[in-house]
């Protein structure tokens, strides 16, 4: 070995090839740091992406009912007219929509605990807070993969529960043969 290190990720062969981020914010300048984080970033350079823009809520709620495109993650500003994140995040529940959800957040709120604990219980898998500054870029590719690996390793141990319940049953059939056979004279 050379001594030099790589900051390759190590990407799960299953994982999507690329991914379609939905951002959802009427803040330009975050929507820029967002373009500029996805550009400049290692982690998204290893991982062909697609951000779509949404200024609204309701673009991304038509967005995810009428394009066809699979979205792999949403950022989301909490604070948006009409619908707002707290809500955004229901209908996505209320309707099936099983992806993962960053919640943005202003520090201008104060430490917004109660905001991040409410989105955390209504499903939000991470956070941003804004405003974006200084040289520090988002890393979008964390959460996602962080959630993607969870998943993966409930759905593993989901089918080892059932491996095993399958084993299970098949013993309790072998038992009820042996039992039979005993009955007999």
């Amino acid at each position: 070995m050379d001594g030099t290190s790589s900051s390759r990720i190590n990407v799960p062969l299953d994982i999507p090839l690329s991914l379609n981020v939905l951002v959802i914010d009427t803040d330009p300048e975050a929507l820029e740091f967002i373009k500029k984080s996805c550009k400049e970033n290692d982690r998204c350079k290893e991982i062909p992406h697609q951000a779509i823009i949404c200024s609204e809520s309701s673009m991304a709620v038509d967005v995810l009912e009428n394009s066809v495109l699979d979205i792999d993650l949403i950022v989301m500003e909490l604070h948006m007219p009409k619908m707002n994140g707290y809500e955004f995040l229901q209908y996505l529940h209320e309707n099936g929509f099983d992806i993962p959800f960053v919640m943005m957040l202003s520090k201008s709120d104060g430490f917004p605990w109660s905001s991040l604990e409410k989105a955390v219980k209504l499903g939000a898998i991470d956070y941003f807070f804004k405003p974006f500054s200084g040289p520090r870029l988002l890393d979008l590719w964390s959460p996602f993969l962080k959630h993607y690996m969870a998943r993966r390793k409930e759905a593993k141990a989901d089918d080892t529960l059932h491996e095993k319940d399958d084993t299970l049953h098949e013993k309790d059939d072998t038992d009820d043969t042996l039992h039979e056979k005993d009955d007999t004279p």
